[in-house]
């Protein structure tokens, strides 16, 4: 038989076989990395109270306007240049939280501000990282990229991240816990942020966009249902949070603070559902979407992620044959995605 007709015959069955070897590779890589990663909560976290009456509010779910409302007094930002990259200007933000918390070091918002050159960008992103991390290496690189093409960006740091971290914990480790109060606490805290960060930037440019990482593509679902952003981009995000900690394997230690705190999968899904994007979708006011995603993510299981997309209506998604570390391999591939989308719908 000639090689070109056994090329043809065969051709699917490499393709599939392609496929697996390259699925088995990324959530190694994945797996890998969670096994150096565990991100346990160190002492068991429990609420103080277990009436959550004012967090279940039947009016929430119908105006989530009421449970995320934007300041009416904006806080003043206070900006130190840190760097000058070839005319990208890069600041220190920090500006007091809209929200206080029992934890002082929390409630001043930090972020990083890279300035794109000229008198007048086309657009501004607000850019939220994942749960955990530990430095904006990728962030700092998406945010570099975007103000090279006229895009500024404003990396908002999450609650009880970096300097929010209260003394003695790990950035992020009392983002999501058993206090299940402060885990919706913070993401409140977060929406109202950023929702702040965007009346600020609307005086550099016209444009604002939206767009978070993980839990930071989450939470950026959230906004877009409270706040008509002109875009929004969501990367590795999905809905479903109850689901997603019981699943991913990025959240054993998450999951298993929770039970210890007494709370069933069932219970933390009812609680949650002020934060659930696909709870929230139905009142998204974010019309241009992009959703970036990973087919073999295993920390963001892809049904829900699916879940989140049939709920917004089927916005644009791309999928990248990768898990959720793993996209790390596609991230030149990824910032070109995002200023296509930016320059096409913005």
């Amino acid at each position: 038989m000639h090689d070109a007709v056994i090329v043809e015959r065969f051709l699917p069955f490499y393709q599939r076989e392609i496929c697996i070897m390259n699925k088995y590779f990324m959530q190694v890589v994945d797996r890998l990395y969670f096994c150096f990663h565990k991100g346990l909560i160190r002492v068991p976290q429990k609420p103080d109270s277990y009436d959550f009456s004012n967090l279940t509010k039947k009016e929430y779910l119908e105006n989530p306007e009421l449970f995320y409302e934007k300041p009416h007094r904006m806080p003043v930002f206070t900006l130190n240049r840190v760097n000058d990259i070839n005319g990208i200007e890069v600041f220190n933000v920090h500006f007091p939280s809209p929200v206080s918390t029992k934890h002082k070091k929390n409630d001043v918002a930090h972020g990083l501000y890279f300035k794109a050159t000229g008198e007048k960008a086309r657009a501004s992103v607000i850019l939220l990282h994942g749960w955990g991390r530990s430095n904006l290496l990728k962030e700092k690189r998406i945010a570099l990229s975007l103000a090279r093409h006229n895009i500024n960006c404003f990396i908002l740091k999450l609650p009880f991240h970096f300097e929010r971290a209260p003394e003695n914990t790990w950035s992020g480790e009392y983002s999501i816990t058993g206090d299940i109060p402060r885990t919706i606490e913070g993401t409140r805290q977060l929406v109202i942020e950023a929702r702040t960060v965007s009346s600020w930037l609307r005086g550099h440019s016209e444009k604002v966009i939206i767009s978070g990482i993980s839990l930071g593509g989450m939470i950026a679902h959230l906004a877009m249902a409270v706040e008509p952003f002109d875009a929004g981009i969501s990367i590795l995000a999905g809905g479903n949070n109850a689901s997603v900690i019981w699943e991913g394997i990025a959240t054993k230690g998450v999951k298993d603070d929770i039970q210890k705190a007494g709370f069933t999968r069932e219970q933390a899904n009812h609680i949650y559902k002020i934060i659930d994007p696909v709870v929230i979708a139905r009142h998204n006011k974010t019309r241009n979407i992009l959703m970036i995603n990973g087919l073999y993510d295993e920390v963001m299981p892809v049904r829900y992620t699916t879940e989140l997309w049939e709920a917004l209506g089927r916005p644009k998604i791309k999928w990248y044959p990768c898990a959720h570390i793993s996209i790390a391999f596609f991230v030149r591939s990824m910032i070109k995605d995002m200023i296509e989308f930016i320059h096409g719908h913005v």
